[in-house]
């Protein structure tokens, strides 16, 4: 009998062990459940700690170099998104998460290749960082995987939901009262309810019921035609006075709108084909840092931009957790933006009304003006040529420097416009370096050179093929945007990550082996100024 009683719960004990198995990873960093029918893998990839398989479906875990925290976690799926699209390869780009059962969190995107569904993904857990690839699960089961994730034989204790305790009451005479209300209006069935309606019904008024007196009718339809009467009249008035005075010095006329939709379907293909050049730029690695970064090491210095039409302004935050801030001015470009592209747009403007048949309208208006009127109506883009030569005055006389402060508004650099490139100063003044160009149209690249003559490091164009797209396309909402490396004796030493989901956020990566090429400051100090004073803008510019 005990025998009979013994086997159900051996039976069933085998069945719970099939349902599901626990994996732990070569390092047993973590352990995490899977559904019965996987089994362990083997990877030729050394950095593959754990991999499971089932049929044609597979479960990689890959541990990353260093630990990473959720802005670098979503950056790392971003990339891999970019990347997979300039392999042609279809996909939403979403970055979706899933809870590691509220201890930390997974980014993770998915796309359909061959038939299966293929998932990305990126979480740190138990101090150290996996990137996930996985093939052949459905998405519900992707994220029951995920959400699995533990250290080794950690238990998951989900918190249990607080009991509701229900208090009756008494219900008041007055409570009583209404609820006998509302249950008579219910006992009187339909024919109350049709009886309300058309009570309803009978004191509904419509709009074009209401009464409005003919003077009033007839005084709108006066004042609206007295307008447009008005308005012709004007027009009419313009094109008589230009027949009875003196024509234009020079005969203007509009260019053909064809023309201007020729230009502008030309630039929307061009910007597409840009955007392709653009996505075969990859971010380059780095070797981590060590395990215990020593105090001197502020890299990466994470950089918000906040540009506004007279300058910039950087708002930096160090490893270290310092503030500091850059600004740089560009007046001129407001000046010089206005006079070209206000030209552009007053054309484009007159080729439209030319095509609605009042082309004379601008000549005509600009005749009407005292003594100026024909001289004005032969070079109307003289109101836009004032303002870019202003414009370029100002940006060949007026000296622009990058200024580097640190949380107590002090200057802590600052980097002046030189015959070489730019001089850097310290906060006091003293001369610590130079910056010299070098290269040509598209190898750009400017040297670092200290007080001593000896070149320290280079900062160079890291993308140069995107140079000439971006001079007619603009940076194309930050696709297009500069990528600058820093290198030393032909070796890298550093970059500038930028961040993939905003344009006015990017990052300064040093090497830790190269770290102390010079002072951060001046590092920093050099990068800002270059790509302050090659300035990325949103509008085609040379």
């Amino acid at each position: 009998m005990k025998k009979l009683v013994l086997l159900p719960a051996f039976l069933l004990a085998l069945a719970l062990a099939a349902a599901a198995g626990e994996f732990k990873d070569k390092g047993d960093t973590i352990a995490v459940d899977f559904p019965a029918g996987w089994n362990a893998g083997k990877s030729d990839d050394p950095a593959v700690t754990l991999k499971l398989e089932k049929n044609k479906s597979f479960f990689e875990f890959a541990k990353q170099d260093s630990e990473l925290g959720d802005y670098y976690l979503k950056a790392r799926v971003k990339e891999q998104v970019d990347s997979l699209r300039s392999r042609g390869n279809s996909l939403s780009g979403d970055v979706n998460q899933v809870s590691l059962h509220g201890v930390s969190t997974a980014y993770y995107t998915s796309y359909e290749s061959m038939g299966s569904q293929v998932y990305i993904a990126f979480f740190t857990y138990n101090g150290a960082s996996y990137a996930v690839s996985a093939s052949g699960m459905a998405e519900g089961d992707f994220r029951g995987v995920m959400s699995s994730l533990r250290k080794p034989g950690e238990v998951i204790v989900l918190p249990k939901p607080k009991k509701i305790k229900v208090v009756k009451r008494r219900k008041t005479k007055e409570e009583k009262e209404e609820d006998d209300f509302a249950a008579g209006i219910f006992k009187d069935g339909e024919a109350g309810v049709a009886a309300s309606s058309a009570a309803v019904e009978g004191s509904t008024v419509t709009l074009a019921e209401l009464p409005v007196s003919t003077e009033t009718v007839a005084a709108v339809e006066a004042s609206s035609a007295a307008a447009v009467n008005a308005a012709e009249g004007f027009v009419a008035g313009l094109a008589r006075k230009r027949e009875e005075g003196l024509p234009p010095y020079l005969p203007r006329k509009p260019l053909s709108l064809l023309l201007w939709a020729s230009v502008i379907g030309l630039w929307v293909a061009g910007s597409f084909a840009a955007r392709s050049v653009a996505s075969g730029y990859q971010n380059p690695k780095l070797p981590p840092p060590p395990a215990e970064v020593p105090p001197d090491f502020f890299f990466p210095f994470i950089i918000s931009k906040i540009p506004t039409p007279k300058d910039v302004t950087y708002n930096i935050l160090t490893r270290q957790k310092q503030f500091l801030l850059a600004e740089y001015p560009h007046e001129h470009a407001l000046y010089l933006f206005g006079g070209v592209y206000g030209c552009l747009f007053f054309h484009v403007g007159w080729s439209l009304l030319a095509f609605m048949g009042k082309g004379d309208l601008p000549v005509n208006l600009l005749l009407a003006v005292p003594l100026l009127g024909r001289a004005l109506a032969s070079l109307p883009e003289i109101f836009f040529i004032i303002p870019a030569i202003m414009g370029a005055a100002m940006y060949f006389t007026k000296p622009r420097s990058l200024d580097l402060y640190d949380a107590q508004s002090t200057l802590m650099m600052q980097v002046t416009p030189f015959e070489s490139y730019g001089l850097i100063r310290d906060g006091a003044g003293k001369e610590v370096a130079r910056l010299v160009r070098k290269g040509g149209f598209f190898d750009r690249r400017w040297e670092f050179v200290d007080t001593d003559n000896l070149v320290v490091f280079q900062v160079r164009d890291d993308h140069p093929r995107s140079r000439l797209p971006r001079m007619l396309f603009g940076h194309l909402g930050g696709a297009l945007t500069t990528h600058y490396g820093i290198f030393a004796q032909e070796r890298r030493a550093g970059f500038v990550f930028l961040d993939p989901s905003s344009n006015n956020r990017f990052q300064l990566h040093m090497d830790y082996a190269f770290a102390r090429l010079g002072h951060p400051a001046q590092i920093l100090a050099a990068v800002l100024y270059i790509a302050s004073r090659e300035r990325d803008t949103v509008y085609p510019s040379f």
